[in-house]
């Protein structure tokens, strides 16, 4: 059923409109009404009309004027206007609006049926239109998905099978130079056929292609976490535009980064895109997700040597000096960073095998079992799964906090939760402040500091840094000359909106308000 709004000056009118017309047959299922354009743009805050019933002349604000601003709003609403002047530039209005009638007073209530039935036909015409085009299009997407991923699969291997680009009239990709981005993506959340859902979400509305048009662009995933878009020469598509198209589509669902390569040779896309995954995967590996790269062609440098002291290491762990053997490994981090060449696989083995005495040491001090052949497996599938270094550093750090933690927590548990929350005390004014500096600060993993914190006082970190930044405030607004933006400032938050907004919540009053109410 839809919805209609009437908007009419005078009340015997507007109410006769109400009740008169038996709007449930003509398929019109809830009725507003507004007395001017004024409380009608009030109204349509909270109600989207189908259709609008509208009086031209009214005070305040006439029903031109209303129209014009609520087809800014909603522009497939429909208008017919009601009048008791047919003059020339009402008429002229109503037509610009693109209005379905012109209704003039007195009103006749058979004319009212006939003129608001054929806006019905009109809007159910209109969404059946719609639905088939989205059918359409959803069948279309699905189709071009699937050939996509048989064309880059082909444009892979060793030897074309040019009678695939035929069938999909898409011999461009074979004839012209190419422009390629590749990409990885660090998922959000473990869900099903989410690959899918992006591909048909960006072949839906990132490159503009119409149902008869050929395909100008192929992107498909080429493992979990990696995926490849390419465009012919030959097509309108801008790969800068595609690459900012990617990042759109991608927001939402994960992290990614990109590497894009133009006026590659349909020959040698394979090794191109080979040696950009290679590069890409190592760039991201040792400096996160969230850059962009330019792919200016394959270098094979010459790979340092990596050292780690693994006695120190377990020597460390067998002293229960964790924080040292954090420091190890934070050397090794930064040295990793500084000197990007060492491949991925030898970087794991070294956090494997740190990870493998972490676990011996814990056997000796009956915390933990020996690993077996299945467990060695299964912290390797965990180790082999990370994307990037950080990733890596964080298993080592989960790992060492959980089985020791028996040794760091027991007996000192308040005591470091008391220092943990002298530092935030002392640290409230720092905009950076977050859970990531506070595990920095103290040695922690993330996910530990957290979990232990809220264990001890039984809230989270994130609640505690609010809650002592808010108590700062209340101070601060004794004061009334420090002005409210100074005050969001002062105790660690760039956003005086957000400030005011947050202290609200927590507090139930701006601050403004809980100034006025007591210091003022």
């Amino acid at each position: 059923m839809l919805k209609l709004l009437i908007v009419e000056d005078e009340k015997i009118t507007r109410e006769s409109l109400e009740t008169l017309i038996p709007w449930n047959e003509l398929g019109i299922g809830e009725i507003k009404s507004a007395k001017n354009g004024q409380e009608a743009l009030e109204t349509v805050k909270n109600y989207i009309p189908d259709i609008l019933l509208c009086d031209v002349r009214m005070p305040r604000m006439d029903g031109i004027e209303f129209s014009k601003r609520l087809k800014n709003i909603f522009p497939k609403c429909k208008i017919v206007f009601i009048s008791g002047y047919a003059e020339k530039e009402y008429l002229l209005s109503a037509i610009r609006l693109n209005a379905i009638d012109y209704i003039e007073k007195p009103l006749d209530i058979e004319k009212i049926k006939s003129t608001m039935k054929k806006v019905v036909e009109i809007i159910e015409f209109e969404r059946k239109e719609e639905e088939e085009k989205e059918r359409l299009k959803e069948h279309y997407n699905e189709s071009i998905y699937y050939a996509a991923t048989q064309l880059v699969q082909q444009l892979l291997k060793d030897h074309t099978d040019y009678s695939v680009f035929q069938k999909y009239a898409a011999e461009d990709f074979l004839t012209s130079t190419l422009d390629v981005i590749v990409g990885f993506v660090d998922w959000k959340a473990e869900e099903d056929h989410l690959d899918e859902m992006v591909s048909k979400e960006i072949y839906d509305q990132v490159l503009g292609q119409d149902l008869t048009s050929r395909i100008a662009v192929l992107f498909s995933f080429l493992s979990q976490n990696s995926f490849v878009l390419i465009c012919s020469e030959k097509s309108e598509i801008d790969i800068n535009k595609a690459a900012n198209i990617l990042k759109e589509v991608f927001l939402q669902k994960g992290e990614i980064c990109l590497m894009v390569a133009t006026s590659i040779k349909a020959s040698q896309v394979k090794e191109s895109i080979g040696n950009m995954l290679k590069i890409l995967k190592k760039n991201v590996f040792y400096n996160g997700f969230g850059n962009s790269y330019t792919y200016e062609g394959f270098v094979d440098k010459r790979e340092q040597e990596i050292s780690f002291d693994f006695e120190k290491f377990e020597e460390y762990l067998k002293w229960d000096d964790i924080k040292r053997a954090k420091e190890e490994i934070e050397k090794l981090y930064f040295w990793l960073k500084s000197n990007q060449g060492i491949e991925i696989e030898k970087v794991k083995n070294i956090f494997f095998e740190m990870l493998l005495i972490a676990y011996q040491v814990g056997r000796q001090r009956k915390i933990t079992q020996l690993l077996d052949e299945a467990g060695r497996a299964k912290k390797w599938s965990e180790i082999e799964q990370k994307l990037t270094l950080n990733q890596l550093k964080e298993v080592i750090y989960e790992t060492l906090d959980g089985i020791f933690e028996l040794f760091t927590t027991r007996g000192n548990l308040n005591r470091k939760v008391y220092q943990i929350m002298r530092f935030i005390e002392e640290n409230f004014y720092d905009k950076h402040l977050s859970v990531q500096k506070i595990a920095n600060h103290f040695y922690f993993s993330p996910n530990y500091l957290c979990s232990m914190f809220k264990k001890a006082t039984g809230k989270t970190l994130n609640d505690y840094i609010t809650e002592v930044r808010i108590e700062k405030a209340k101070q601060l607004l004794k004061d009334n000359s420090i002005k409210l933006y100074e005050i969001a400032e002062r105790v660690g938050f760039g956003d005086p909106n957000y400030f005011s907004a947050l202290f609200k919540k927590k507090v139930g009053m701006t601050p403004s308000e809980f100034r006025e109410r007591y210091y003022v």
